[in-house]
């Protein structure tokens, strides 16, 4: 089986490989990126036809390298699937859906983010799904750039602020982006904290094995 990421920063690489590793190592990983895809986002703040041709630039790459499944891995970018999906045969997965899915179970899902332009794509797949759901939010925008530059403790700290302050207020926290993963199994507030790395492999690997019944 072979599955193509499709990345718009480099530090959900290691999270989502170590995802698959860990639960289906035989699988063909295929890794595209664009990291200037972020940086636009930021400018324009929402999806633009702009932003959605580039982005398909990846999308193509993967169909033409016959992948089995295409699993982003950038959350600010999952609302792309809808407008795309059609144009490709193979099923391309949020990187955020299994997680969310699994937040839907509870009535008050807190978002922590490091994106700005992250929640807004979470928060429409919620209410999507369940309009009446409470979500609170906090979203500290560019901090996911201290991890780039290296500063991988400041950035940890002010992520565990942003638990710490919806800790006690929801019944669940959505860690949005793949690049706080590793704070899932560090921190340890009153109520479930949730990355999407994992969930979103499992999700996967039981779609391939389905496909290939």
């Amino acid at each position: 089986m072979k599955i193509a990421c499709i990345h718009a920063t480099t530090t959900a690489v290691a999270p989502i490989e170590n995802a698959f590793r860990e639960a289906a190592a035989d699988v063909e990983l295929l890794h595209l990126m664009d990291t200037g895809l972020l940086a636009l986002m930021e400018e324009k703040g929402e999806l633009t036809p702009d932003i959605i041709r580039r982005f398909s630039l990846l999308l193509n790459l993967a169909a033409e390298s016959r992948v089995d499944c295409i699993q982003l891995t950038c959350s600010a970018f999952n609302n792309v699937t809808a407008v795309l999906q059609p144009l490709y045969s193979a099923k391309i997965f949020r990187s955020d859906e299994a997680m969310l899915d699994e937040a839907l179970s509870y009535e008050r899902i807190g978002l922590v983010s490091t994106v700005r332009e992250t929640p807004i794509a979470l928060l429409s797949y919620l209410k999507e799904k369940k309009p009446d759901v409470q979500v609170e939010s906090l979203v500290e925008p560019g901090l996911i750039y201290l991890l780039f530059q290296g500063k991988k403790e400041e950035h940890d700290e002010r992520v565990r602020k942003m638990v710490h302050q919806l800790d006690g207020k929801v019944d669940v926290i959505v860690l949005s982006q793949y690049s706080m993963e590793h704070l899932a199994e560090q921190l340890q507030p009153s109520v479930p904290l949730l990355a999407a790395p994992k969930a979103s492999v499992r999700r996967c690997m039981a779609y391939l094995q389905q496909l290939s019944k």
